[in-house]
């Protein structure tokens, strides 16, 4: 990496924290601080919390994951992105409507109290805190090695990146609060986009042979042979990616928190329904770039040859970077996957730091109710916290596995569980509170054994979710039977 790839970094780490920080304003509560006073309206608005969305579910760990798995033949996964519009249908003519329905709730998860009462909501809140303060360390972790690779540095310049990139991101969240945090997501959601654009086209323009004839060599060596229709449980399948995908499509725009609070933020369901569709589009697209990225990595070194080459596909993108870019791209680049990477950290400290305050803070370490000014102050200090201890633990995260295969433990495990719950909240059915607390914890248990058994990591988020709800169910009907079952803490409209 040369002194303008340099440059060009410091450049833009520097504007990110400055835009943040400004954008931001001054917060005069915490719900300033975490949903941005629910007004961020208008077309402007909703196109930076579109771009934002996208941002914050698009990570820099997906940067460098998603061309590997179709640098290695996993063709298949690009039925992924199909299940957008599956997961739009059920979010706007389901669950939005129920979601947002009257002034019940202001903070994301005061829906799971409102059916399960407070045990839950803690439960719940605490699930969520393991498993996104995990996920802040994978994407600190993931794009830190990557540049090392592609810039061809030593391991000792492992903590000094993970603490730049944890203390840049960490900063501008503490003080600009969640539209601080919306503003330079949607930046860098740009900047990411522009980078894989940029290098798409060095691939495609400098191949030493025509497009036709890169193609052609990467069907010939098995590159789109990869769809296999079988009903294994230990191999990606095409009924492992759908399934999958739909249930992590579903998990991430409406069990999570950082989708909940945008919804917050909009504050009706026209407003999110767009943002919504933005996203989508922002998603789709960049998902199809890397695709091509994966598939030109392949062409490139079937056409150039290189027993260089790492044999670990995770780490063939960071090769590339490192020994054909140009000087100037390279930073370019660089500065794309800090987008990916400090976006989500970013979103991922706010909305922790909102669980902290809301949902364990003000139910589990204080008997007294506090200030909106009184929240305001303990978030950014919860925020500091979480963002000090995501950079910690990024240097664990390595012992798992391969970065796929991290990814969907991380998240498969937590996600399934804390999904069935929200979805459940927001339906008329009769759910024992005592037993959807139970639900939870099979849930959870089930993904992690899932994901120590030979089954293929993308059944570890299915599975947890279908064992949520069926020990759910099966315990609510024990109850009824027995005549045991708890009061409802609230009834939505249409109860019966």
């Amino acid at each position: 990496m040369q002194l303008l790839d340099i440059a060009i970094l410091v450049l833009y780490l520097g504007s990110c924290v400055v835009l943040g920080i400004l954008y931001g304003g001054k917060q005069k509560g915490a719900s300033d601080y975490f949903v941005a006073g629910g007004g961020m309206h208008g077309r402007f608005n909703t196109i930076l919390v579109g771009l934002s969305l996208a941002a914050t579910l698009f990570s820099g760990i997906s940067f460098f994951m998603l061309p590997s798995i179709f640098y290695d033949g996993g063709t298949a996964f690009i039925l992924s992105v199909l299940m957008l519009p599956f997961a739009w249908l059920v979010l706007n003519y389901w669950f939005l409507p129920r979601y947002l329905r009257g002034s019940a709730h202001q903070k994301p998860y005061d829906i799971v109290q409102q059916r399960f009462g407070p045990h839950v909501r803690t439960t719940v809140a605490l699930m969520y805190l393991l498993f996104r303060v995990s996920w802040l360390a994978t994407l600190i972790y993931a794009p830190t090695i990557a540049i090392m690779g592609a810039a061809q540095l030593e391991i000792g310049w492992f903590w000094p990146l993970v603490l730049m990139i944890g203390v840049c991101s960490t900063i501008y969240t503490v003080a600009g609060g969640l539209r601080g945090v919306i503003l330079t997501e949607a930046i860098q959601f740009m900047v990411m986009t522009a980078g894989i654009i940029l290098v798409l086209g060095y691939i495609f323009w400098s191949l030493p042979l025509s497009l036709s004839e890169a193609l052609r060599q990467a069907i010939d060596d098995g590159q789109f042979e990869t769809f296999d229709f079988s009903f294994s449980l230990e191999t990606m399948t095409i009924w492992a990616v759908m399934v999958s995908s739909f249930t992590f499509k579903i998990g991430n725009y409406i069990g999570d928190q950082m989708s909940l609070q945008r919804y917050l933020v909009s504050g009706n369901r026209g407003e999110s329904s767009r943002s919504f569709l933005i996203n989508m589009m922002g998603i789709f697209s960049v998902v199809l770039l890397l695709a091509l990225v994966g598939v030109g990595l392949k062409a490139w070194y079937l056409a150039v040859p290189s027993a260089a080459v790492p044999a670990n596909p995770d780490k063939v993108f960071p090769y590339f970077i490192a020994t054909e870019l140009p000087a100037g791209i390279t930073g370019l680049l660089m500065a794309a996957i800090l987008a990916a990477t400090m976006s989500s950290m970013a979103s991922g400290i706010n909305t922790l730091a909102a669980v902290l305050t809301y949902d364990l803070r003000a139910r589990c370490w204080t008997h007294r109710p506090q200030s909106d000014i009184e929240q305001l102050y303990f978030g950014r200090i919860a925020s500091l916290l979480i963002g000090v201890a995501a950079t910690i633990s990024a240097g664990a995260v390595g012992l798992i596995g391969s970065l796929f295969d991290i990814v969907q433990t991380l998240l498969g495990t937590f996600v399934g569980p804390i999904t069935a719950c929200v979805l459940l909240a927001v339906t008329t059915l009769r759910v024992a509170p005592s037993a959807m607390l139970c639900g939870m914890i099979v849930g959870a248990l089930t993904g992690w054994a899932v994901a120590w058994s030979p089954l293929y990591s993308l059944w570890v988020g299915p599975m947890s979710f279908l064992a949520c709800l069926l020990a759910t169910w099966l315990l609510t009907t024990l109850l009824r039977g027995r005549g045991a079952m708890e009061p409802l803490y609230h009834v939505p409209s249409g109860e019966v």
